[in-house]
C-alpha cells in the first residue's frame, strides 16, 4: 500500500516558474503566506521583490527553455531546503497572429517555453520526489495550462499546441508513477485571469489575405483587445487560492486530475465536450462500420 503524503506544513517547500507576477505571484504569495518555504523563480529576480529575503525564501533566475538552467535551479532548491514538495510549471506567455505569418523561430520558442521547458521540469522533479525527498515524502507536479489545452480560437494555433500537448505529456506521465511514489500530477485550467498577459501579448503583423473585419481571427484580436468585451475575469489570488486548497486537501473529495478556473473556462470546455459527444454519437454508426468484427473485437480484449 503507499504510504500517504505527509502533512502540509511550514516544510513544505514550493517550486514555482514564471513568478514575477500574475497567477505565478499569487501562488507564490499564497504559500509564502501559508508559512510553507518558497522557491520563486523567473528570468530576472529583480522582479521578485514582493517576497521577503528570509530562510523561507529562496529566488532564482531561470530560464525555462534551457535544460542546463533548469537542472541548476532545482538542484539549487534540493541544496537549500533538503526537499521539493510541490513544483509548479506555470510560466508562459503567447503569440497571436494567422499562422502563416509566425516564422519558425517564433513558434518553437513558444513551444520551448510552453511545452520542453515544463517537460524538462517535471522530469527532474519525478527525480527529486521518488529519489531524493525522506521518507517516501513523494510531491505534486501542477501544469497551468489553459482553457485553450482542449478548446481552440483563431490565430492561436501555436499556443494551443503547446497547450494541448503539455496535457497529453502530463496525463501520460502520470500514469507511469508507481503508487508508493506518491506522486501527483494536477492540471489547472483557467480562463481569463485579470494579469498582464494580454498586455504582454505578441501579435504579429497581417498575413493581407486575413486581414478583413469578417475574418476570424480579426474578431478575436478586437476581442482581446477591447477590455470591455472580455467577459468575466477571474482574480489571480483567488485562483492561486483554489489551486493551493486543491494541492493541500482542503476540499472532501479525491484529488482531482484537471480543474477549470473561471466562468468563461467551464462554459467555453463545456460546450466544446458537448458538441464533440453530439459529433461522436452521430457518426457513431459510421464509426464502428470500420470494426466488422467489433463482438469478437470486444471479447479478445
Amino acid at each position: 500500500m503507499p504510504t500517504p503524503p505527509i502533512p502540509f506544513d511550514s516544510s513544505t517547500v514550493w517550486l514555482i516558474t514564471g513568478s514575477s507576477s500574475g497567477l505565478g505571484k499569487s501562488i507564490a504569495q499564497t504559500a509564502y503566506n501559508a508559512g510553507h518555504q518558497v522557491v520563486a523563480t523567473a528570468r530576472n529576480t529583480r522582479t521578485l521583490s514582493y517576497l521577503p529575503d528570509d530562510s523561507r525564501v529562496l529566488k532564482l533566475g531561470l530560464d525555462v527553455t534551457s535544460r542546463k538552467s533548469i537542472v541548476s535551479a532545482i538542484q539549487s532548491s534540493v541544496d537549500r531546503f533538503g526537499h521539493l514538495d510541490v513544483v509548479v510549471n506555470n510560466a508562459g506567455y503567447t503569440h497571436m497572429g494567422d499562422t502563416e505569418v509566425i516564422s519558425e523561430a517564433d513558434s518553437r520558442l513558444l513551444l520551448e517555453t510552453l511545452f520542453w521547458g515544463p517537460v524538462s521540469i517535471m522530469q527532474e522533479a519525478v527525480r527529486v520526489f521518488r529519489d531524493i525527498n525522506p521518507g517516501r515524502r513523494g510531491g505534486t507536479i501542477v501544469n497551468v495550462s489553459s482553457m485553450g489545452g482542449s478548446m481552440t480560437v483563431p490565430g492561436n494555433s501555436f499556443y494551443h499546441a503547446g497547450k494541448f500537448a503539455l496535457e497529453g505529456f502530463a496525463k501520460s506521465m502520470s500514469q507511469e508513477m508507481e503508487p508508493e511514489w506518491n506522486i501527483r500530477f494536477l492540471i489547472i485550467a483557467p480562463g481569463s485571469i485579470r494579469t498582464n498577459f494580454i498586455n504582454a501579448l505578441k501579435v504579429e503583423p497581417r498575413h493581407p489575405a486575413y486581414d478583413n473585419p469578417s475574418n476570424p481571427t480579426t474578431q478575436i484580436l478586437n476581442h482581446v483587445k477591447n477590455a470591455a468585451t472580455r467577459g468575466i475575469i477571474s482574480e489571480p489570488d483567488i485562483c492561486a487560492k483554489l489551486l493551493f486548497d486543491t494541492v493541500v486537501g482542503r476540499y472532501d473529495r479525491p484529488f482531482p486530475k484537471r480543474i477549470l478556473m473561471g466562468s468563461d473556462a467551464y462554459h467555453a470546455v463545456k460546450h466544446e465536450i458537448d458538441t464533440t459527444l453530439h459529433e461522436i454519437e452521430s457518426w457513431k454508426i459510421e464509426c464502428e462500420s470500420c470494426s466488422p468484427n467489433r463482438d469478437t473485437d470486444v471479447a479478445q480484449t
